[in-house]
């Protein structure tokens, strides 16, 4: 399998091609391109989260138990004095950082569940619902921020697949097939459990899928991706070629003003 440096290397370059991109069609703004390399490099390390131990399952636990120690406050400010949301906090960040993190790594297994393209799913629906309830971001924002997510995600479930073959060895190493997987079949519980999860958030907490299937299914969003993928005559503002017209242009002008110091020549 690819290491965490490939991991984060290549999902994260991968989005912040595709996140300028959303920029120059005018589907993001310049904040929002950033939210959304952050997205696709976080679901780029997600599906290690089954390992224990391991750096991304830290960052993890880490970034989940300040989240929701903060919610946890923010939901009591107008009842609780300050002693109070501060205790408040502590418990509410111990018990994620240690407590739900050693139920998480007990009941999890690396290269199961986690390790799918139904994961994937789940977490897009799970980040776009995340966006757009807990952040009040923008229907079409929430739903690019799950998708982002999601094609971390699968780069990194694709990269431990292509790690997986060793080209110099020319063998097929024991991991093969353990990670780009639609669901875990060792874990048929636990997958079936996953899919009723997946489609329990999609109908109940992902905004409504109007305002982005038309932002993403719009004509004119191709249409300004076509007209500005490549420079037209220059690279960086270096031009790269003339334009005909203006050499045909610029050789007339020299041979009238040629012609005319001639006929002036005569004249005298």
């Amino acid at each position: 399998m690819a290491d965490f440096r490939t991991h984060v290397a290549v999902a994260s370059t991968i989005s912040g091609v595709l996140a300028i991109g959303t920029m120059v069609v005018g589907v993001a703004t310049p904040k929002e391109v950033v939210l959304y390399f952050c997205a696709g490099t976080i679901g780029g390390v997600l599906p290690d989260i089954d390992s224990d131990h391991t750096i991304p399952v830290q960052i993890l636990f880490s970034f989940l138990s300040v989240a929701l120690a903060f919610m946890s406050v923010f939901s009591k400010a107008d009842t609780y004095s300050v002693v109070e949301l501060s205790c408040l906090w502590i418990l509410v960040h111990l018990f994620v950082r240690h407590v739900l993190y050693k139920i998480f790594a007990k009941f999890t297994v690396h290269r199961g569940i986690f390790h799918s393209q139904l994961a994937a799913i789940f977490f897009l629906f799970l980040s776009a619902a995340a966006a757009y309830h807990l952040f009040g971001l923008a229907t079409v924002t929430a739903w690019l921020v799950g998708c982002f997510v999601a094609l971390g995600y699968m780069i990194h479930l694709l990269l431990d697949e292509i790690y997986s073959v060793d080209i110099t060895g020319a063998r097929i190493k024991k991991s093969f097939g353990t990670a780009l997987k639609f669901a875990s079949v060792e874990e048929f519980k636990t997958s079936v459990a996953l899919g009723v999860a997946t489609a329990a958030v999609f109908f109940v907490a992902t905004p409504g899928l109007s305002d982005f299937t038309h932002a993403i299914g719009n004509q004119k969003t191709y249409a300004s991706l076509h007209e500005r993928f490549l420079p037209k005559d220059r690279w960086f503002n270096i031009p790269y070629r003339r334009a005909e017209n203006a050499s045909q242009g610029g050789d007339r002008s020299d041979d009238t003003l040629t012609t005319g110091s001639v006929s002036g020549g005569k004249s005298k």
